[in-house]
């Protein structure tokens, strides 16, 4: 049956273009080895490094405590409060203010001096009863001019200015506190006190304190800065957007099994060889069936030439075997030669994706197939045949007897190059051009491990010759289980 929709989509040029299909691709896989790059760089291995640390309790923890530091309940300014304290406090201000004082020294020059040494002692004397004795003793006249004399030493000392000064200075108030506060351990707490709020160590962590910016100033900080940077640069974002996406499920799918894009300057004999596989097994040559009007030489109508092969079709004499299911064997004259190529001694496969990219010839007589076989007669998937009639494509498997497939016109097709595709399970087989579905298939599927063939011949005599069918590459893939 007729693909009515793809021959509409080709008529009117609704078709994917193979060259955007095949850019498409090509970038795809270009992403696809960028990620599988990616994932193994060091960029990415930094970055989920940062990721675990910055999601992490400690670090958490760790930029909560330092956010939440405050200086106003911090010990700082609880110190800081506490000198304030000291420094207002009447009995260190007034220890300080006599400390500083001229009186204090003038008051201790007295306290240590001889004048002063001298007078407490002839106090000590002339208090005593001995001396009062004396003194009144008219019997010792020379002891008590003695005495009349440390009396009068005493009394002049008495009158000394600065044993004066120093006799009221230690009666005033300001003193008594100042001695006070010196026996008590309060200087020693203040002095202690203003030694560590004037550290350079006090005061940097009061600036610290004081310091809204301080978390942007850790080491912590710039690994979450740099964690950050790294999330919103293209590459992280390209990478999280890519990972989880199902763009490369597709590729993932599908494990490459076989390709030839037709690079080297020759067929690589190692892939392809140029005759039907019995032939080379039974004759160690190559034959044609019954009907066909060319022969196929070695090689000689094959061409490669920047990447891509053709297989030529020409209007030329040979002579070779054909093979007849009622006479076998024979040898006989051709007026047309062409190439086969087929990969039955190096590759085959049961199952998978066999696709080819392939721009067709619509000079009629000229049949173009890419098709594969297994080892008898049947089974056969053609890929593609054209040109089996005027113009036509067909699209069919023949399996048990039986055939399935469908035929449209495909003179198009020949425009340019095309992606030709079958998808193979043990349950269906589906026929694809550019992607997009031409026909399918569920009933009598082969179940056999099957190469590929690419052949051009003749079956009527033609005139518009050569002709080529010209194929960029083939592939062929299994299904990743």
């Amino acid at each position: 049956m007729a693909n009515f929709s793809f021959a509409l989509r080709l008529a009117f040029g609704l078709l994917p273009k193979t060259e955007k299909i095949e850019n498409d691709r090509k970038q795809l896989i270009a992403e696809y080895q960028r990620l599988n790059e990616f994932k193994n760089s060091d960029t990415l291995r930094t970055f989920n490094k940062l990721q675990e640390y910055i999601d992490s309790a400690e670090f958490k923890n760790l930029k909560s405590q330092i956010t939440a530091l405050n200086y106003a309940n911090s010990d700082i300014c609880k110190q800081e409060k506490q000198f304030a304290a000291f420094e207002k406090d009447k009995r260190v201000r007034n220890y300080f203010k006599v400390v500083q004082s001229s009186d204090l020294k003038r008051f201790e020059s007295a306290a240590n001096s001889d004048a002063l040494k001298r007078m407490k002692e002839l106090a000590e004397i002339v208090i005593s009863a001995d001396f009062q004795q004396s003194k009144s003793d008219k019997s010792n006249p020379e002891k008590v001019a003695e005495c009349k004399q440390l009396l009068k030493e005493f009394k002049q000392l008495k009158k000394n200015s600065e044993l004066k000064f120093w006799t009221k200075y230690q009666k005033k108030s300001a003193y008594k506190l100042y001695l006070e506060t010196k026996q008590s351990n309060l200087i020693a707490e203040y002095e202690a006190l203003k030694q560590t709020i004037n550290s350079d160590e006090f005061k940097k962590q009061k600036a610290y304190l004081l310091d809204k910016d301080r978390f942007n100033k850790t080491d912590e900080a710039k690994r979450e800065q740099q964690y950050y940077e790294l999330k919103n640069s293209d590459d992280i974002k390209w990478y999280q957007a890519t990972i989880n996406s199902n763009k490369f499920d597709e590729l993932n799918a599908w494990s490459l099994t076989f390709e030839d894009d037709f690079n080297d300057a020759k067929i690589d004999e190692s892939k392809w060889m140029n005759s039907y596989f019995w032939g080379k097994m039974m004759l160690n040559d190559r034959y044609v069936l019954a009907g066909e009007k060319q022969y196929f030489t070695d090689n000689k109508n094959v061409d490669i030439k920047q990447s891509v092969l053709s297989i030529i079709t020409k209007k030329e004499k040979a002579n070779g075997k054909v093979w007849d299911a009622k006479h076998g064997f024979f040898t006989k004259d051709f007026e047309y030669t062409s190439g086969l190529l087929s990969t039955a001694n190096s590759f085959r496969q049961q199952y998978g994706r066999f696709e080819a990219k392939i721009k067709i010839n619509s000079q009629s007589p000229v049949y173009q197939a890419f098709w594969l076989k297994g080892e008898n007669k049947e089974p056969e998937i053609d890929i593609f045949k054209f040109n089996v009639k005027k113009g036509q494509m067909q699209v069919s498997a023949y399996n048990k007897g039986t055939a399935c497939g469908c035929k449209f016109g495909g003179s198009a097709l020949s425009k340019d190059f095309f992606i030709y595709t079958i998808d193979w399970t043990a349950d269906a087989i589906v026929w694809k051009i550019n992607g997009y579905e031409v026909a399918s298939a569920k009933n009598n599927i082969p179940q056999e491990q099957m190469f590929i063939m690419l052949s051009s011949g003749l079956t009527k005599d033609a005139d518009n010759l050569p002709s080529a069918m010209q194929i960029d590459w083939v592939r062929c893939y299994e299904k990743i289980k």
